[in-house]
């Protein structure tokens, strides 16, 4: 790229102008390090709340001028643990009412022991044309520690599947770090990632949240914490395998074909959340619905809990945090004008964290360890 700004704006570039997610809170178990809004055991509640989504995305049509969607993404949860025609159905009324732009990106999220061939080539026919899969070890000792129903080869098999059935665009999600996990075995597990051939690989640190079972664990003294230096060392091991692999790193924790739809997010992009505890960000206001999913089905239009609208500095703190989480780097002349004055003498005060040539500011190795470090130097 011949310019700065272009080389900053690259990933940037690649995120649609609108996009959809769209939370399906079900799951077949509750893994003990997860804190996201999931439910066990509610599964016949799948057709009502399904139809609520619809009603929702029919209400985001009424009220708003949306451009065309680029991208859905069906999350949770484990959608592909619904029958699969239900799903099929609700995506297509979504699209009928978002529309969907040529190259629009469909992704669904799935976990190895759902992904059988037929529900998968089902999927594939619908339209969906990207499979995220929650691989998160190849050693069958992590998974139990991480409380995974599936074992290695479970996720071997889901790979192959998925590519039999269609899908050219498969990631692959990794987590790194879990106690008890050693050396060798998160590399084994990069090294077996990278042998699948997947088109995108995500590899994130285990984090400890409370009111999670693991957060319950490590508050009474019976796990102990992820350890900070061993979780470095294992992300500084995943930039070198993947790296030579020929996997482009992209965002701090994504490397390969980027995730358009993440993009939006990482970008300030405009998206709907449909479904109970969903996001959005519409019309520069970010809004969220109320987490219960039996209320949701009910009422899916009466659920939004709260809304905000970014002054101008918070917006421009925002955008200098998620942008540096891309690795094509920051413009820091635009950087500096969104932030109202010249960032140059603090970045380069943070001499072997930031690199800067030119007006281009990326982080280094050592700086991709301590992001959220970097943007507190910079916006403070």
């Amino acid at each position: 790229m011949s310019t700065v700004a272009e080389r900053a704006q690259h990933a940037a570039s690649l995120a649609p102008a609108f996009g959809v997610y769209v939370h399906v809170p079900f799951c077949p178990s509750k893994c003990p390090y997860c804190d996201f809004n999931t439910y066990v055991g509610l599964e016949p509640l799948a057709p009502a709340y399904l139809h609520a989504l619809v009603c929702e995305a029919e209400m985001w049509k009424s009220r708003h001028e949306l451009a065309e969607a680029g991208s859905y993404f069906i999350g949770g949860g484990t959608p592909t643990m619904l029958d699969e025609h239900l799903v099929a159905s609700t995506l297509k009324d979504l699209v009928s009412i978002f529309g969907a732009a040529e190259d629009c990106e469909v992704t669904v999220e799935a976990n190895p022991e759902t992904c059988d061939a037929s529900r998968l080539a089902f999927l594939r026919e619908a339209g969906v044309n990207r499979l995220s899969i929650g691989g998160q070890s190849f050693s069958n000792n992590v998974l139990q520690l991480l409380g995974r129903r599936h074992s290695a080869e479970a996720t071997r098999r889901a790979v192959r599947e998925a590519r039999a059935a269609g899908f050219d665009n498969v990631s692959l999600d990794l987590i790194f770090g879990m106690p008890g996990e050693t050396d060798a075995e998160w590399n084994r597990s990069l090294i077996e990632a990278v042998a699948l051939e997947p088109d995108h690989i995500s590899c994130y640190a285990l984090t400890i949240e409370s009111g999670t079972a693991f957060g319950a664990d490590v508050a009474a003294g019976r796990m102990p914490s992820p350890d900070d230096d061993v979780q470095a060392v294992r992300y500084e091991t995943a930039l070198d395998v993947l790296s030579a692999a020929g996997y482009r790193h992209y965002e701090i924790s994504n490397w390969g074909l980027p995730s358009r739809h993440n993009l939006i997010y990482w970008t300030q992009g405009s998206y709907a959340g449909l479904g109970a505890g969903a996001h959005s960000h519409v019309d520069g206001v970010r809004s969220w619905n109320r987490k219960n999913p039996r209320a949701y089905a009910e009422s899916p239009t009466a659920m939004r809990e709260g809304e905000e609208r970014l002054d101008d500095r918070e917006r421009a703190v925002e955008w200098l945090q998620l942008r540096l989480r891309l690795v094509d780097g920051i413009d820091l002349n635009e950087a500096s004008k969104r932030m109202g004055r010249d960032l140059r003498p603090a970045a380069e005060a943070l001499g072997g964290i930031v690199s800067i040539d030119g007006d281009l500011m990326t982080l280094t190795r050592r700086g991709l360890l301590i992001e959220n470090e970097v943007a507190i130097r910079l916006t403070a």
